[in-house]
């Protein structure tokens, strides 16, 4: 299982948003400093901003800031603003998708793991990767 870049890019994103927030910070400089392509970073804090995870400020000195404080937002929220729910296998959202998830052998453990995974996704802030929580 790999996380896609959406997500990724967008926790990096959030957590520049929270280290370097002296202010609102344009997306230009959180895509130089972090390596993400700026049109691609544009699309994901449009999403996040429609999440009302980030605000904008428009102006000379605009840009973008956290539209709560760092230890209000979770990991699972910023992956749910950019991808949707946290699903590892197709049948999770949905028994409906596969014709076999009455007499699925394996759904059980996916959904297990998938609980296991939103649980950590939603037990850590952007706050706690500011510290450096070790998880």
């Amino acid at each position: 299982m790999k996380l896609s870049a959406s997500s990724r890019y967008a926790v990096t994103a959030m957590f520049d948003l929270a280290t370097n927030g002296e202010g609102p910070i344009t997306a230009a400089k959180i895509s130089k400093r972090q390596g993400i392509p700026l049109s691609y970073l544009e699309q994901l804090l449009l999403k996040l901003r429609r999440a009302g995870l980030v605000k904008t400020v428009r102006g000379p000195a605009g840009g973008y800031a956290l539209a709560k404080k760092p230890s209000q937002v979770s990991i699972g929220d910023v992956i749910r603003a950019t991808e949707g729910p946290v699903a590892l296998a197709d049948c999770i959202p949905s028994a409906k998708c596969c014709p076999k998830s009455g007499c699925c052998s394996t759904r059980r453990l996916w959904q297990k793991l998938n609980q296991k995974v939103t649980k950590v996704f939603d037990s850590t802030t952007i706050g706690d990767l500011c510290r450096g929580i070790k998880l």
